[in-house]
């Protein structure tokens, strides 16, 4: 059982109690009814962080439970961050509260394995790296890139891949992949060189390697064996043209990790591109659930603990962390952190130049594709990114607002805004209006209100704007929107769904696009679109209900109850009534001389 970090600290209070924490740095310790500790942070201001647990009610479960569970809470101050950071740290690994972020790995990523304790070593591909004395190399970004390494190693230093060697040569030692140590195709000594050979190309040291065979190639042709030195120089050239494929990110050679992150519902997750010798070799994931409001606060102490969970777990070969400009506080903090528990120099920094900015960036883009993964289908994160391509912007739309209009001849008008995260309904960021400047039917004012007020908000707030925009209708709608975000000196990307035949209208030309009807890009489209729909008729139908519409047919000869019903429920739609024909309601029962007057009176509500 956790019992009290420091029984001779009596600083310990009730929930009820959090006013009297002082305003100072320190680690609070969480503890429930038989004193356990249940959970361990860190904060600039204890009073603060304290009081935000017991405030309000909290929307994710997990933090709800913590509060409901909390009896005692311990305090320790101390004089900065770092030193909070230090001690929350060490009390995390020595408690392990089961409220705590832990960073799940997401995935075993491949590694290379060389068995240099045997006396012919092998090369094999390795899902994980326990202490047996081999040699490991990686992680590697995917399975194949791992196999391809060990063919080319096969090819160039005729490395075993055998578990067992056999009695007689395989069929590698044939294709010219292996030297056959079995049969004694080749002794200890000359087998243990192309063994180092391969080491150091496994390690990247290719201009050493380089090297090293154009001495042996010149030695060979000294000595007339022109055949041997023909062979070692195809070994060069095989060597070069693979370097020269490399993608070289950074030309200093450093060896950085590159920590991207994304943060939605109470999820975290982090991508980590690995960058040795200035090339990248591998890239990691990891995922966590965060406790309380995702305040920045909150978001930077998870990635400082992230820092140093990840390090404890990596092949600690890194000079420097390379994070976002939001953390950019807590640089010095992890610093110090490094400092004092490795005694290390380690550089926690934003990027310093163009390659290293992009190399970030593609772990953040990571990090939001990978959340996108967790929290919605894969297929959606693919749609997503197909649809950034189509529209031509920058950036993978994962937070979509859509904006829709529900009137009937301008009375009680409405406008709905529905979030979408990651090709999901993100419900907590609905938003709806009641449109305050017309009375009439013109739905582009009452677009351009609707989105005037909600990016007017979100820009005093300072809150973060959608990666993209879905208007409701056609070039109309469009305009009208763009004119509002003009008028707050906004640019935004954003579209309009025309529903007839499902066109695309963006601000890059006058023709519309139009995708193909199992496009999975246009199903996102269409879902954020219909989900604003039905979002904005509700909320029309909770202000003025179905049975004051009725009185719109009450002058129709031989429109009673039953009929009134099915217009309703038939034909009382905006985008219904746009197509609609005098057949489609005689369809429904309704005689054809009745059936014209109600088209009328339909297409009248729009007109």
């Amino acid at each position: 059982m956790n019992r009290s970090v420091l029984n001779e600290h009596k600083g310990y209070i009730r929930p009820s109690e959090v006013n009297s924490l002082p305003d100072s740095v320190g680690v609070y310790i969480m503890k429930d009814r038989d004193g356990d500790i249940i959970y361990i942070g860190k904060a600039k201001s204890l009073k603060k962080r304290v009081a935000s647990y017991f405030g309000k009610q909290h929307g994710d479960t997990k933090t709800q439970i913590l509060v409901r569970n909390i009896d005692l809470i311990d305090y320790i101050c101390v004089s900065n961050e770092a030193e909070a950071l230090i001690l929350e740290a060490n009390l995390i690994k020595r408690f392990n509260p089961k409220f705590n972020v832990m960073f799940k790995d997401n995935k075993f990523y491949p590694f290379i394995r060389v068995t240099v304790k045997e006396r012919f070593p092998r090369i094999v591909f390795a899902r994980n790296t326990p202490k047996d004395g081999s040699l490991y190399f990686g992680p590697y970004t995917s399975a194949h890139s791992v196999r391809r390494y060990i063919d080319i190693v096969q090819k160039l230093f005729k490395i075993r891949t055998c578990r067992e060697m056999p009695k007689r040569e395989c069929l590698n030692y044939h294709i010219n992949q292996c030297s056959a140590p079995c049969v004694d195709k080749v002794d200890k000594k000359e087998y243990r060189e192309q063994v180092d050979l391969a080491l150091k190309f496994l390690g990247g040291k290719y201009t050493e390697l380089v090297c090293a065979l154009d001495k042996e190639m010149r030695r060979a042709s000294s000595e007339l064996l022109f055949e041997k030195a023909q062979v070692i120089k195809e070994k060069i050239d095989a060597i070069r043209a693979f370097e020269e494929n490399q993608h070289v990110f950074l030309h200093s050679g450093i060896n950085a990790d590159f920590v991207g992150s994304a943060v939605n519902m109470g999820k975290m997750l982090f991508v980590v591109n690995i960058v040795r010798r200035g090339r990248m070799v591998g890239k990691r994931s990891y995922s966590a659930e965060i406790i309380a409001e995702e305040n920045g606060e909150v978001i930077s102490d998870t990635v400082a603990r992230f820092i140093i969970e990840y390090f404890n777990d990596s092949d600690k070969k890194q000079d420097a962390f390379i994070i976002g400009t939001d953390y950019s506080g807590i640089c010095a903090m992890i610093e110090d952190y490094f400092k004092e528990e490795y005694k290390r120099d380690m550089r926690i920094t934003i990027p310093r130049d163009k390659d290293e900015v992009a190399l970030l960036k593609m772990a953040n883009e990571n990090s939001e594709l990978h959340l996108a993964q967790t929290l919605s289908k894969i297929e959606d994160s693919q749609a997503l990114s197909s649809l950034a391509d189509i529209l031509g912007i920058n950036k993978i739309p994962m937070r979509i607002e859509g904006f829709d209009i529900a009137n009937i001849m301008g009375t009680n008008a409405v406008a709905s805004m529905v979030s979408f995260y990651g090709g999901k309904p993100d419900k907590s960021n609905y938003r709806r209006f009641k449109i305050r400047s017309k009375d009439t039917p013109d739905d582009f004012a009452m677009m351009r209100e609707a989105v005037l007020r909600r990016y007017r908000r979100l820009s005093d707030e300072d809150a973060e704007f959608p990666d993209l925009i879905l208007i409701d209708g056609g070039r109309g709608q469009l305009n009208s929107a763009l004119s509002a975000l003009n008028e707050l000196g906004l640019e935004l990307n954003i579209i309009s769904l025309a529903k007839k035949n499902e066109e695309i209208y963006t601000l890059n030309g006058n023709k519309p696009i139009i995708l193909e009807k199992n496009s999975p890009a246009l199903h996102i489209l269409q879902r954020v679109r219909d989900e604003s729909h039905r979002f904005a008729n509700a909320y029309y139908n909770k202000l003025k209900g179905k049975s004051n519409l009725l009185s719109v047919f009450d002058g129709i000869e031989g429109i009673g109850e039953k009929r009134k019903r099915i217009i309703i429920d038939k034909f009382l739609d905006k985008k219904k009534i746009e197509t609609l024909t005098v057949e489609d309601i005689v369809k429904e029962g309704i005689p054809k001389l009745i059936a014209e007057k109600v088209y009328i009176q339909l297409k009248r509500m729009y007109n």
